[in-house]
Formats: C-alpha cells, sequence, structure tokens
C-alpha cells in the first residue's frame, strides 16, 4: 500500500486521502510517509508536502532543514533533499500552488530522473466541485502520470474537480458525517462508503482502503495499531 500510495512509477494515477477534521487523515499521512520513506532508497525520489496550515512533517526534514514558504526555498532544496516542506503565506494560495505545480513540472524537464510526490493537504481551499479546475492542476491530474509526478489530494470532502475525476486510483478513506458525502463518493468512484460509517467511527483513526481500479474496498485498523 505504502509504495503504491506514494511512489510515482508512471503508471499509477493520483490518490485522495478524505475525511472530517479529526478522523486521522493527517496522522495517517504522517505515519505512513514515515514508513515509506524507511525503505525508499531511489536517489532520484522526492516529496513535497504543501500545506496551508503551516503545520506538519517537520521531524521529516533533515538536521538544520526548514519549512520553506515559497517555490524559489522549495527549488533549492529539492536539489539536496529528499522531503520539502511547504508552508505558503496565507495570501495569494491558489496562485503559489499553481505557480508549485508548474515549477515541478520544470524541473522534471531539467532533472528528467527525478520522481516527485507532491502531498497537497486541505486541498478542498484550490478545488471545487461547482468549478472549473486551474490550468495547472488539469496538467497535473492529465499529464503527471506519465511526467513521474504523483499527487496525493488530502481533503475533507469528495471535493475533486471535473477534470480530476477518473485520475484518482486509490482512497484512504476516513468517517464524513453526511449522507450527501457518501452519494458523491458513490457517484464519483463507485462505491457508497454509508454500510461501513458505523465501523469506522468505532474505532478512532480507522479507515477504508480503497483500490478504485478493482472496486475492493478494505477496511483498515489505525496505523501502528
Amino acid at each position: 500500500m505504502l509504495k503504491d500510495m506514494y511512489y510515482p512509477d508512471g503508471k499509477s494515477l493520483h490518490k485522495l486521502v478524505v475525511g472530517q477534521s479529526g478522523s486521522g487523515k493527517s496522522y495517517f499521512i504522517e505515519e505512513t510517509v514515515k514508513a515509506f520513506l524507511k525503505g525508499m532508497k531511489d536517489p532520484d525520489f522526492r516529496m513535497v508536502y504543501f500545506s496551508p496550515k503551516n503545520e506538519g512533517f517537520i521531524d521529516m526534514l533533515d538536521k538544520k532543514q526548514k519549512p520553506v514558504h515559497d517555490v524559489g526555498g522549495m527549488l533549492r532544496q529539492i536539489e539536496k533533499h529528499r522531503v520539502v516542506v511547504f508552508y505558503p503565506d496565507a495570501t495569494g494560495l491558489e496562485e503559489t500552488m499553481d505557480d508549485t505545480i508548474n515549477a515541478l513540472f520544470d524541473l522534471k524537464d531539467s532533472n528528467p530522473d527525478f520522481k516527485v510526490s507532491l502531498i497537497i493537504d486541505d486541498s478542498q481551499v484550490f478545488l471545487s466541485s461547482r468549478k472549473r479546475a486551474s490550468d495547472a492542476f488539469t496538467r497535473l491530474a492529465l499529464l503527471g502520470r506519465s511526467r513521474n509526478i504523483n499527487a496525493v489530494y488530502v481533503s475533507h470532502a469528495v471535493v475533486l474537480n471535473k477534470s480530476l475525476e477518473g485520475q484518482i486510483d486509490q482512497m484512504a478513506f476516513f468517517t464524513l458525517p453526511a449522507k450527501a458525502h457518501w452519494k458523491q463518493t458513490e457517484e464519483r468512484f463507485g462505491f457508497n462508503p454509508e454500510p461501513y460509517m458505523e465501523q469506522l467511527r468505532a474505532v478512532d483513526y480507522s479507515f477504508l482502503y480503497v483500490d478504485i481500479r478493482s472496486g475492493m474496498v478494505q477496511p483498515m485498523n489505525p496505523i501502528g495499531a
């Protein structure tokens, strides 16, 4: 699961980690990334954690490395470090996210061997099911796989834009409170999470591991349990 979730192999599509606040998304991401990085030996692999919350992933940085706050800082660090933590300024968030995506594509042009996993926390800030995604997000969704750029969208709701639908192949699904969310999930991804909600609510941080390609839905205990 870890390799499928985070390693850009040029074949798999993007990922979605979805659930209401406090359901375990951030814990899942941090613990699974730690486990993944322990076994990751590819010197050309890079991970960028983009968080509008300006928190998380600090203990995964190298000594003396600090979070960056602009695209230039990200590019300087990504040459030397396999993990970059990007805490953007609150103003102009969408433009910064677009600049980040475009910079990663440019980076791939100059470093063809690089493989990049971009974790976008609070992705609902940038995406809306009723609006067209930016050109940068569309580019990431449609061309990222062929460029070995993997996106992991972390969201409070099933908010994927039309241009991103059909571009997700795996999901970690935590609790969502409303039937509207369950209906959206069934419409967009072909499975109804409602029968699993009681089980998920009974155990903190439990989740469903969903392989959309095969239709497999696997209830999972909390990471580390």
